[in-house]
């Protein structure tokens, strides 16, 4: 007769009688993100790790820069080692990156390289980087002997040039200190031939 009452879906159990059913949770949307170009999931990323409310927003904590510092300066932790390396940001890039180490022989600043560096100084590809920029150092002798070359190929070239008639009789070249002074009272310069 109790059954009756009942839809006869229902069956009367016991666990049924002892807990009471609670109300189905409301289901989350699930939002699928497509990722087109590395943009994209440079943008996602980005918004992860954004405050999540507005209170979080409005309780933010900045630290001021040190004055006088750019942010391109070399951290703080690394100017003990300027005495022997010299650092250079790169730009980020395969083809500058590529160029800086290849050519110009510079090196990434690691984790491998300066255990002893703070870790906060460090992206999570074990580099140190800001912005679009990589810091990279080699040694301060190779640094000197890579920024006179252009200077030393420059003498040699121009010495070259200059010294490329020197034993030529049919070339004219003219010597800035002989003058003659002429009727009208200004110097001309006075030709030699066959110098």
């Amino acid at each position: 007769m109790k059954l009756e009452n009942k839809k006869q879906d229902e069956v009367e159990t016991p666990l049924s009688k002892a807990e009471p059913k609670l109300p189905d949770p409301p289901r989350e949307s699930v939002t699928t993100n497509i990722l087109v170009s590395d943009m994209d999931a440079y943008l996602l990323d980005r918004q992860k790790s954004q405050p999540k409310s507005l209170d979080e927003v409005d309780i933010q904590v900045f630290e001021k820069p040190a004055q006088g510092r750019h942010q391109l300066s070399l951290p703080v932790e690394l100017e003990a080692y300027e005495k022997k390396y010299a650092f250079c940001w790169i730009y980020k890039k395969k083809r500058s990156i590529d160029e800086a180490m290849n050519i110009y022989h510079w090196v990434m600043v690691n984790r491998t390289l300066f255990p002893d560096l703070p870790k906060h100084l460090f992206t999570s590809n074990g580099a140190i980087e800001q912005g679009d920029e990589i810091l990279m150092f080699r040694s301060k002798s190779v640094d000197e002997e890579m920024r006179k070359a252009p200077g030393l190929e420059s003498t040699r070239n121009l010495k070259a040039r200059t010294e490329a008639h020197k034993d030529d009789p049919a070339f004219y070249i003219p010597k800035s200190d002989e003058y003659e002074v002429g009727p009208d009272g200004k110097r001309r310069l006075v030709p030699v031939v066959g110098v």
